[in-house]
């Protein structure tokens, strides 16, 4: 086992560098979060904050157990009125974050098999153009939330 210590050795460092070479095209997604939603609703919307890789990529949308259909979408203000509407993609820039919040680009969660109920968590699929899918924890805050949670400290 130890006879080539230093082939194990150099293997272990090529596959960490191709690892973070690998990871660094692809964008990063964090601070997942969605609104707790009333007994009977079955539409919600998930946020999150996506930080481009090296290489510019689309985000496509989304899979999940705990909604029938995730869909991009989008609000837009027209004569004081908002309007949501699907959009096919979201444009991520390589190197610029893009952030999905309330009242803006946003996950919608259609036929939620249940309510959203705050502290819970449920995971998301998220498709991209070019990287591989990722999966994200979503963390569901109160109804009144307005932002992600701040992180905890340790």
């Amino acid at each position: 086992m130890t006879r080539h210590p230093a082939r194990r050795l150099c293997a272990f460092v090529f596959a960490t560098w191709a690892g973070l070479a690998w990871a660094g095209d692809a964008p990063v997604v964090s601070d997942a979060w969605a609104r707790a939603t009333p007994p009977g609703m079955d539409v919600g919307a998930a946020y999150l904050v996506i930080q481009g890789g090296t290489k510019p990529d689309k985000l496509l949308g989304g899979t999940s157990d705990r909604a029938a259909m995730v869909h991009l979408h989008a609000v837009e203000t027209k004569d004081g009125m908002a309007k949501m509407r699907a959009i096919e993609s979201l444009e991520i820039p390589a190197g610029q974050r893009v952030t999905l919040a309330p009242q803006s680009n946003h996950l919608m969660l259609m036929g939620l098999s249940s309510p959203l109920v705050a502290g819970q968590t449920f995971l998301i699929t998220l498709q991209f153009a070019h990287s591989e899918p990722q999966v994200v924890t979503v963390t569901v805050q109160p109804a009144t939330a307005v932002s992600a949670p701040a992180p905890q400290k340790h």
